[in-house]
């Protein structure tokens, strides 16, 4: 067995499978893709008792990129309350916010918005995301390295819908983290403000699994300002593939590679994913059977 990460600050568990109910579908009835006979051997929490978030990545895992969207705003929202997975409302934490995961579900929402052809959609929620982001830059947020990682998200908001007026927002973030001169700039990418980003562009970046390394270089003075390069050039290009093959794929929980356990009845792998309380197929995102 073997195990992978996204970010360096994620924490991979070797698991077999997660405290889980049986999710029963009537046998008597075809199953669209997603929602699956208990014979499959796939045992899930109940949809219902799910957080937003997590019911986003079921809906990706369905391809259902309309209900992720809605989902992922909806779990942008619940987190600036302090809501849902949140540690924090947006107003608390000055000095260490909570809230770059909720920017991170306004870009993702837009994202599956622009998946589903729902273009309008995609850019409106991405307007919300970066109101939130200037909100915080100028009357929340104390940290100058996180004020400068709003003008980033501002940057991922605009990239995400193919907005030009993403390289001027990069660039302010180049400028913020510079004016900021952080002692350690690798260790700041630790902030839970800023890891949110980085999960961003891994998440986007699927199936060919970005990681931390690859945007920050080999974690040396210039980890900020090769964050901004990485994301000026790859989030937009990442996005508009994920666009072109209609497809984005559910983010990486934790992996296990080679099970021998499941099969993916779509592509017939054994690599597994698992997130948002159930078992994904590490290469494809569909629910995968235990054999």
């Amino acid at each position: 067995m073997s195990t992978k990460s996204t970010v360096p600050c994620d924490t991979v568990r070797k698991i077999e499978s997660e405290p889980l109910v049986p999710f029963v579908s009537p046998s008597s009835v075809a199953c669209p893709r997603g929602y699956v006979h208990v014979e499959r051997s796939l045992y899930m929490s109940e949809d219902e008792d799910l957080g937003a978030a997590k019911k986003a990545v079921r809906r990706l895992a369905e391809e259902d990129y309309t209900a992720a969207g809605e989902a992922y705003t909806t779990a942008a929202r619940e987190g600036l309350a302090g809501h849902g997975s949140a540690t924090h409302p947006a107003y608390e934490r000055r000095d260490r916010s909570a809230a770059g995961r909720s920017l991170t579900c306004f870009a993702r929402a837009a994202v599956c918005h622009r998946v589903a052809g729902e273009i309008s959609r995609g850019e409106k929620v991405s307007r919300e995301g970066i109101a939130v982001a200037e909100e915080l830059r100028d009357n929340v947020l104390t940290n100058g390295v996180e004020r400068a990682a709003c003008e980033e998200f501002v940057g991922d908001l605009l990239s995400v819908v193919g907005d030009e007026g993403s390289s001027e927002a990069y660039e302010r973030a180049k400028e913020g983290y510079g004016a900021a001169d952080p002692e350690d700039p690798a260790s700041e990418t630790g902030r839970p403000f800023l890891q949110a980003g980085t999960e961003l562009i891994a998440h986007v970046s699927r199936p060919d699994d970005v990681g931390w390394d690859d945007v920050h270089g080999s974690g040396g003075e210039d980890a900020l300002e090769r964050r901004v390069r990485t994301k000026r050039s790859r989030v937009e290009s990442f996005v508009k593939k994920r666009v072109r093959e209609s497809k984005l794929h559910a983010p990486r929980g934790s992996t296990e590679y080679n099970t021998g356990r499941y099969e993916c009845p779509d592509c017939g792998s054994d690599d597994v994913n698992y997130i948002a309380e159930t078992t994904l197929c590490l290469r494809c995102s569909a629910y995968t059977e235990r054999v």
